[in-house]
């Protein structure tokens, strides 16, 4: 069981990784958005016995790495499917800020079962986790926003504050990572 729960988490640690960083070669990035959400359904997978709720973010999971997968696709040939529809562009962003929120709420609740009780593993999941959801929140506000109002300082600066959350939010997964590692060792 302990193994388990040390895979999944670490799925969903890697999952971070390629959400956060994009390396490109050419057109191609190499580290997809599509990849990062198969590494969550994984994860969902293995972890949905220890928190029911985790199985209920597979659908909107699956919609997120197909859309993703999509837009990568498309990037071959130089187009994107962001922008093509903007009620579909919002309602996307608006499941993936929740996907995220809930699947780093679950986290932080397994976190809270299974940790020791000075660790605070799981305080440290819900507050980036926090900060993220409100990034991404004023982020994609922005975005739409960009075609009325020059806001493209802030957005580096969004993207910037966005990369250092993923970088804490990666370190708190890791260490969540690291106390099934610990148990499984006892």
């Amino acid at each position: 069981m302990t193994q388990t729960l040390y895979q999944g988490v670490s799925h969903a640690a890697w999952g971070y990784f390629f959400l956060y960083f994009d390396v490109n070669l050419g057109p191609l990035n190499v580290l997809p958005d599509w990849a990062a959400y198969l590494l969550f359904l994984s994860a969902i997978g293995k972890l949905r016995g220890e928190q029911r709720d985790f199985l209920l973010l597979r659908p909107l999971g699956i919609a997120l790495a197909a859309w993703n997968g999509a837009d990568w696709l498309l990037s071959w040939a130089g187009r994107s499917v962001d922008g093509l529809f903007l009620p579909l562009d919002l309602l996307i962003a608006v499941a993936g800020i929740y996907f995220h929120f809930q699947f780093l709420t679950d986290c932080a609740e397994l976190a809270s079962v299974h940790q020791p009780p000075e660790a605070g593993v799981d305080q440290r999941i819900r507050q980036w986790r926090t900060v993220q959801t409100v990034l991404l929140t004023l982020t994609t506000c922005l975005l739409y926003a960009s075609e009325w109002l020059e806001v493209e300082p802030v957005l580096y600066a969004f993207a910037g504050a966005s990369l250092i959350v993923g970088l804490c939010i990666m370190a708190a997964m890791f260490a969540l990572r690291r106390l099934f590692r610990e148990k499984a060792a006892e």
